[in-house]
C-alpha cells in the first residue's frame, strides 16, 4: 500500500550554530513557536501521521539543566565552531531560541506524531574529529533527556543527513531501528554535502521545481539491522524572490507524490520547522496544499500517512 511519510528536523537554533549568527537568523528561530502550531492544527485536519526527529538539547526545561547534561566524551571536531558546547553565555541569554520542551509536548499531545532522535548536540557524525565514542557518549544524553518526558527512541535521522555506517552499528546497540537515509542520486548521496560545490548547490536548487534528479520514491531496506527509509524530497521554504516558479515547485512535489500512490511505494517528505519561521502563512499554505493532494491520492489509490516509528512495528507496505 502506497504511504506519505513525513519527518521534520526540529532543531531550534543548535542546528545552524556554525553556519547563522542568531542576529541574523533571529526571525526563524522566533518563528518556529508560531509555525510548529500551525503546522500541528494541519496535521489534525488530514489525519497526518509525522516523525519530528528532535534535537535532543532542546528538550531540557532550561539552561540549567542543558549545563548539567553533558555526555562523558565531547565531540572534538577539527573545526571547534561546529561543537555547540561553546554557547554557554548565549543560550543563558536567549532560553527561547534553545529550548523548547512545550512544543515538545504539544506534538506529543497531538494524536499521530513521533518524537524520534536528532542526537542530542546535532552531533556531525561524518566530520574531521568526530568518533563513534563521541557519537555513542551523545546517544546516551538524548535517551536520558528524553526518557524524562517518557520517550523511547526508535527512529533517527543523522543531523545535516551525515549517514555513516559506524554510527548506525552505535544506533542498534541502543536500541533504535528506523533511521531517514539519502535518496541514491549523486545530489543527495553524501546529505547535506554536495559534489561540485556553488555548482551542484545550485543544481539542486533547480531540482525542487523541475524533476532533474526524478521523483526518488522510496522502498523500506536493511543496512546493518536496520530498517532505512530514504528521504524523496526536501519541502523548501517559499521565497519571494522565487513566486514566478511556484506552480512549478507544487507540481514537482505533487508529481512524485502521485508517482509513489501509483506505483505502490514511500513518498518521504522532510523539513525544518524553521525553514517556514518567516513567510509563515504562504509556507503553511503550501504544505495545505500538499495535504489537500494526499487526501485525493488517500480516496483514489488507498495512499496512507506513516511515521517512521510504523515500520518498527512491522508496517506492511
Amino acid at each position: 500500500m502506497p504511504a506519505l511519510l513525513i519527518s521534520l528536523d526540529f532543531e531550534l537554533f543548535w542546528g545552524v550554530t556554525d553556519a547563522r549568527s542568531l542576529t541574523g537568523y533571529r526571525n526563524n528561530i522566533e518563528g518556529v513557536w508560531n509555525a510548529i502550531p500551525k503546522i500541528l492544527e494541519l496535521f489534525r485536519r488530514y489525519s497526518i501521521r509525522a516523525t519530528w526527529a528532535t534535537v535532543g538539547m532542546l528538550m531540557c526545561r532550561d539552561y540549567a539543566q542543558w549545563r548539567d547534561t553533558r555526555p562523558s566524551v565531547l565531540p572534538a571536531y577539527k573545526y571547534t565552531q561546529r561543537s555547540v558546547y561553546s554557547l554557554e553565555s548565549i543560550a543563558y541569554e536567549n532560553p527561547k531560541f534553545f529550548f523548547a520542551q512545550p512544543l515538545v509536548t504539544e506534538i506529543l499531545e497531538t494524536p499521530g506524531q513521533e518524537i524520534a532522535s536528532h542526537s542530542y548536540s546535532h552531533f556531525y557524525c561524518r566530520d574531521p574529529g568526530a568518533t563513534t565514542e563521541q557519537f555513542a557518549a551523545d546517544l546516551v544524553c538524548a535517551s536520558a533527556i528524553g526518557a524524562e518526558i517518557g520517550l523511547e527512541f526508535k527512529s533517527f535521522v543523522f543531523p545535516r543527513n551525515q549517514v555513516e555506517e559506524n554510527c548506525l552499528i552505535e544506533l542498534g546497540k541502543m536500541g533504535y531501528q528506523v533511521f531517514r537515509g539519502n535518496a541514491d542520486h549523486w545530489l543527495y548521496r553524501e546529505g547535506h554535502n554536495v559534489d561540485f560545490g556553488y555548482v551542484g548547490r545550485g543544481i539542486r536548487l533547480v531540482d525542487a521545481y523541475l524533476p532533474i534528479s526524478g521523483n526518488h520514491t522510496a522502498k523500506p531496506s536493511l543496512l546493518l539491522g536496520l530498517i532505512n527509509i530514504p528521504a524523496s524530497l526536501s519541502l523548501r521554504p517559499w521565497s519571494q524572490h522565487l513566486t514566478a516558479f511556484e506552480p512549478l515547485r507544487l507540481l514537482r512535489l505533487k508529481s512524485s507524490m502521485t508517482e509513489a500512490a501509483v506505483t505502490d511505494r514511500i513518498f518521504h517528505l522532510w523539513w525544518h520547522p524553521h525553514n517556514f519561521g518567516v513567510n509563515i502563512e504562504e509556507n503553511i499554505a503550501v504544505l495545505a496544499s500538499l495535504l489537500q493532494h494526499y487526501q485525493v491520492l488517500r480516496n483514489k489509490y488507498g495512499m496512507r500517512s506513516v511515521q517512521m516509528a510504523d515500520f518498527s512495528k512491522g508496517v506492511q507496505l
